[in-house]
């Protein structure tokens, strides 16, 4: 398996299991999977890794979602959010290769501590057209910590139903992501190493989307969402520890 020094081969199954987690609580749920991605990666890969491969671990997840819900996507809504994404990346991408691995850590911990923890935030800027703002600030923060966290703030609360929510934030963020990738790659990370990680998990994550599908309109999400806070925060805690005693 061609992974990185330092990686054992498990990693690869670790990392694909938690694509198809990841799927399945997006389509089912409209959102989590992001941040199971980011505690499954930041257990088996490098610090400096995490953020480049987050975006193409999930652009599986977006994708197939995007497919299986495409009648329900907000085109307006997806092309507005895309010019205020592409700007921002240009800009954060380069930021991001020059930080360090101990300030990655601690950046990663505090930004999954507070969207699990920090009460729900109900932002509707009083823009008419906000999308272009919220796909700035989504994508710039995304790109330097992997969890963007705005366009769900936003788009939650907003008058779309849940499966067109599901297809437009789907569309918006594998776009996102396409940006990313190419961000990240124009300024020198090497993706060749985890090829086959990323290829099996976008694999994982078609089959997690079409069975979370399944279940979109009949699974309760308490006992998943108190699993999830758990298991979100144990991982920050040990980025935390990383952070601040591993320099």
């Amino acid at each position: 398996m061609d992974l990185p020094e330092g990686l054992a081969n498990h990693a690869v199954y670790v990392i694909v299991l938690g694509s198809f987690i990841a799927a399945f609580s997006n389509a089912a749920f409209a959102n989590g999977g992001a941040m199971i991605v980011l505690a499954v990666t930041t257990t088996v890969l490098p610090v400096s890794a995490v953020v480049p491969i987050h975006s193409t671990l999930l652009i599986g997840s977006t994708v197939s979602r995007a497919v299986v819900f495409r009648d329900h996507i907000d085109w307006p809504i997806t092309i507005s959010f895309l010019v205020g994404s592409v700007i921002a990346v240009v800009i954060a991408a380069p930021i991001y290769v020059r930080l360090t691995d101990e300030t990655i850590a601690l950046a990663i911990a505090i930004v999954m501590l507070v969207a699990i923890w920090l009460p729900g935030i109900s932002w509707r800027p009083k823009l008419r057209h906000p999308w272009a703002l919220v796909g700035f600030l989504h994508s710039f923060i995304s790109t330097l910590f992997a969890y963007g966290a705005v366009l769900h703030a936003v788009i939650l609360h907003s008058d779309l139903k849940r499966r067109q929510i599901v297809a437009t934030m789907a569309a918006s963020l594998t776009g996102m992501a396409v940006f990313k990738i190419v961000g990240y790659a124009a300024n020198g990370f090497d993706y060749t190493p985890f090829l086959v990680a990323i290829g099996l998990s976008i694999v994982a994550a078609f089959a997690g989307t079409l069975i979370g599908k399944l279940v979109i309109d009949r699974i309760s999400e308490k006992l998943f969402r108190a699993v999830f806070r758990l298991l979100v925060t144990l991982t920050a805690l040990r980025l935390l520890y990383a952070g601040l005693f591993n320099s």
